[in-house]
Parts: structure tokens; sequence; C-alpha cells
């Protein structure tokens, strides 16, 4: 019995020690002295472990990683998001579109997600995504471990850059509040505008605008086209399934084109253009929360959204670099591990269900809380303004003075203002009399040019004056010899008419006597 007693410590210790060991060292067969009795290979190291090893973020860091797509239309944000999960698509993503311009009859991959395919019409934010890759892979892991908290930070930011002023309606989209969020939508239904700016620079007030776009308006991905439409880019990839952001839910929504609460339910989608028209069969395995159930909301806001399982690898596999998958033209794939059983592998499709229930109500459980909280924050805000307001009336009451001291004050200043009057009507004065004094002071002209002459500064002057006098009397005797002439020129003029006259007279009175004495003789004879 002492024996027994004995050896308790003895197991319990051991039994201690493999139990801090973990899971892993449990299964382990040990001898007595707890020494292995078979060469263990942890499973561990092997297998990934998925996102667990990955700290959540805050949010400080979440605005700070969303910022250069947060202010996007709400279109384009939502096949962003669960798009950065795929990077490695991205990246043959961006090797097609360069290859596309070689060879017009390209085709993307059918293995691609819908969130890739639509994201072929925006090639600057595929380049966006693929230049800084770890940048990718950090918002993708973020929209996979915390769509929730993603969400609301797309809304912090652009909350403060709505209040920055850089955030406006304008020509090309809509900004509107809608139940405390702001939602940016196109003004065309057929057109969508990608913006650029400095993250850095939107969030503060800025004299010049930071928030610009590029030229080229780009289609709509899942917007019906009809046939013989020209677009700008010359391109179009269409999807019929449309995202959605979930303001409300804190989450990114996928609807089916057959759900009424598609944004062009019962539109025809034409052949004439190519679109991928994924089946309900085919969207229900890869979206669908739950294969078994239909909630009441899935017709009018869609599925949540959540990365295919099936044939999408983890994310803690596709943290790469650029060297690391391609070089030069052709794409070289990252070799994964494979260890993990059929098993384990049949029991998580299994308990996959279950998890996303679970999940799923954590999530609503979160949004629910946050948006007691923003109520009560905006109820508490009200109430601290009123009773500020309350406080502050109440101590000018206090403060004010009595009516006597108010008319003490006022008098005072009245009899500031007048000492001012006083002292201005006496500086007037004193300008006066100093220009009064200087007037009189002041020398004559004579005196003033007896001065100059003395101190000889001015001998040019005088010959310049004396040249001036003689050119004036020159001038006044060249027009005083001129009316002389004119003058004289009228008088010779005159005198000569008259004697011109003169002699006409006497030669009509010489015509008239001979012409009476002709006649006088002709009457003698």
């Amino acid at each position: 019995m002492k024996a027994l007693y004995a050896r308790f410590p003895l197991c319990l210790v051991s039994l201690i020690a493999v139990l801090a060991a973990g899971p892993a060292a449990a299964q382990v067969p040990v001898d007595d002295d707890g020494a292995p009795l078979a060469d263990y290979e942890s499973f561990d190291s092997a297998a990934p472990a998925g996102n667990e090893d990955i700290p959540l973020l805050t949010q400080t860091d979440l605005q700070e990683l969303v910022g250069p797509i947060a202010l996007y239309p709400d279109d384009l944000l939502a096949i962003v998001l669960p798009a950065s999960t795929y990077p490695l698509q991205l990246v043959q993503a961006q090797r097609f579109l360069e290859d596309l311009e070689a060879d017009p009859s390209l085709k993307p991959d059918e293995n691609w997600d819908d969130s890739v395919i639509a994201l072929l019409n925006y090639p600057e934010v595929v380049a966006l995504l693929n230049e800084d890759l770890d940048w990718t892979w950090r918002l993708g892991e973020a929209v996979v471990a915390q769509q929730a908290e993603v969400v609301g930070a797309v809304e912090g930011f652009r909350d403060r850059a709505y209040a920055a002023g850089n955030l406006k309606s304008d020509t090309r989209q809509t900004v509107a509040r809608n139940e405390g969020t702001i939602e940016i939508t196109p003004v065309e239904d057929d057109a969508i505008y990608v913006p650029y700016y400095e993250p850095e620079q939107v969030v503060h007030y800025q004299s010049r605008p930071v928030y610009h776009y590029y030229p080229r308006a780009y289609p709509v991905y899942y917007y019906p086209y009809p046939v013989g439409y020209a677009f700008n880019s010359g391109f179009f990839w269409g999807v019929t399934t449309a995202f959605t952001v979930g303001w409300l839910t804190d989450s990114v929504h996928v609807v089916h084109h057959s759900y009424h609460g598609h944004p062009y339910y019962g539109h025809h989608y034409w052949d004439g253009w190519w679109y991928r028209r994924p089946t309900i069969h085919i969207h229900n395995n890869y979206y669908s929360t739950n294969r078994y159930s239909v909630s009441r909301h899935r017709y009018s806001r869609g599925d949540h959204w959540r990365p295919r399982h099936d044939t999408r690898r983890r994310l803690h596999n596709q943290r790469i670099a650029r060297s690391e998958y391609y070089t030069g033209r052709t794409v070289r794939h990252r070799s994964y591990s494979t260890n993990r059983s059929h098993a384990s592998n049949r029991s998580y499709a299994n308990t996959g269900n279950r998890d996303v229930e679970r999940r799923r109500s954590a999530r609503n459980s979160a949004s629910d809380n946050r948006r007691h909280q923003r109520q009560t924050a905006v109820q508490t805000t009200s109430r601290q303004v009123h009773r500020r307001a309350e406080e502050r009336q109440r101590s000018q009451l206090q403060t004010r003075p009595l009516r006597p001291e108010r008319t003490a004050r006022l008098e005072q200043r009245g009899s500031e203002h007048r000492q001012e009057q006083r002292y201005v009507t006496r500086s007037e004065r004193r300008v006066e009399e100093r220009q009064r004094n200087h007037a009189q002071t002041r020398p004559s002209r004579p005196e003033r040019t007896a001065r100059r002459e003395q101190r000889g500064g001015e001998p040019r002057a005088r010959e310049y004056q004396e040249e001036r006098r003689a050119a004036t009397t020159r001038r006044k005797e060249s027009q005083r010899s001129g009316q002389r002439t004119v003058k004289e020129n009228k008088s010779v003029r005159k005198s000569e008419r008259k004697s011109e006259r003169k002699s006409e007279r006497k030669s009509e009175r010489r015509k008239h006597a001979s012409s009476r004495d002709d006649s006088a003789r002709r009457q003698r004879h």
C-alpha cells in the first residue's frame, strides 16, 4: 500500500507533463519512465495551422489597411474585398490583362473566383492589388478573419474623409449618408469611374482637391448591357452574380441573379457579351452558408460571402513574394503541403455547417452590439450637448452683472470713447498747426530762385529757359508775320476787284454813249 502511495506522485507528475505537452505529445506512446516507444513526427509542422498564428488587427490598423480602397464606389469595393483573398489569382489576372493586348481572343480561367473575373474590368485596381502583394495578402487575411471589423474600418475611414470635406458628390458619383453610413454610388447606372487618392491626405482638410478619377469610364460588371453597346475600355467581362456590402450586417453579401434582391432581377443577359452565369447549384456550393435551410433574408439580401474552401488554399500558404510566383513570362506555382488526411477533410465538411452557424450567430450578435453602442453613443452625445447648453445658460445668468453694474460699465466705455475722440481732435489740431508754421516759414519764390542761383546748381536751366523764351518769341513773330501777309493779300485782292469793277462800268458807259450818239445821227438824217 505504501509502495502504491509512493508511486502515485510519480504518476501524477507524468500525467501533468503529458497534459502540458499538448495534444500532439498525448498521441505518442510512452513507457513507465516517460520515454517514447516510437519515433514521433509532428503533423502541425507538415500541415498548415491556418490563420491562428496571425494576430488580429486593431481598428486603427484596419483603417490604415483599407485606406487605399475605402473610398471606392460600393459596387467596386464589394468585389475588391473578396478578390483580395485570392492573391495568386490576382497575379494571374494581371498577366492575363497584359497578354490580352497581344491576343484579344483570350478568355479568363474557369477556376477563378467571380470577384476576380469582375475585377478584370478595372485594370488600375488589378495593378494596385498586384503591385503590393504583401498588402493584398494582409487585406485578404483581415477580410477572412475580421470581416465585420473591416467593414467598420471602411465606415470610419469614410467618415474621416467626409468630415475633412474631401468626399462629396460630383458629376461622376453620389455620396449620401443613410442611417449613419456613407454610401457611394455612380451617377450613371451603366458606367463607373475609378478614383485615386492619397490616404494620408484625404482624411485631412486640403485647400486643393486630392480626390481624383481616372479619365476612362468602365462598365458595371453585373449590368445587363444590350447588344451593340460600345465600351470605352474595349472589352467587357460580365458576371451575373452581384457582390454588395451589407452596412447593417457588417459583411459582404453575394446575390445570385435569380434572387429578387439582385439589382437587375428579371432582366435578360444578352448573349452578345461574355457573361459568367453560375447556376444556383454552383452558387450554393461556393457561397451559400447553409445548404439545408433557407434564410428569410436570403432572397432579399443575398448570401453572406465566404471563401471557397474547396478550390482555395488557406491564406497562410499564399503569403508570397513577386519573385516566388513568376519569373519572366511564366507563372511558377508554389508547392503546398498535403499531409492532411481524408478523414480530417470529411470531418471538416461535416462540421463546416455547424461552425459557420456559430460564426454567423457570433457575427450577428457582435454587429447588434456595435449598432446598440452607436445608438447609445449618439443619445449620450445629444444628452451631453443639451446638458452643456443648460449649464452655459445657467452660468451666464449667474455671472451676469446687475443693472447698476452694467450701467457703470457702459458709462466707462462711453468715457473711454470720448477720450479717444479728444485724442483724435488734438492730433488733427497739431497737424494743422505744423502745416501752418511750415507755410509761414517757407520763403517766397524769388528768394528760392536766388538761393538756387547762389548755389549755382541751375546754369543749364537758365540757358534752357532763355532758349525757350527765344523760341516762343520767334514763333509769335512768325505768327504775326503770317497774319500780316494774309491781311495784305486780302486787301490786294479787294483793290483788284474794285478796279476791275470800275473799268467794267466805264466800258459800259462808253458803249451806252456811243449807242446814243448813233441813234441821234440816224434821226437827223
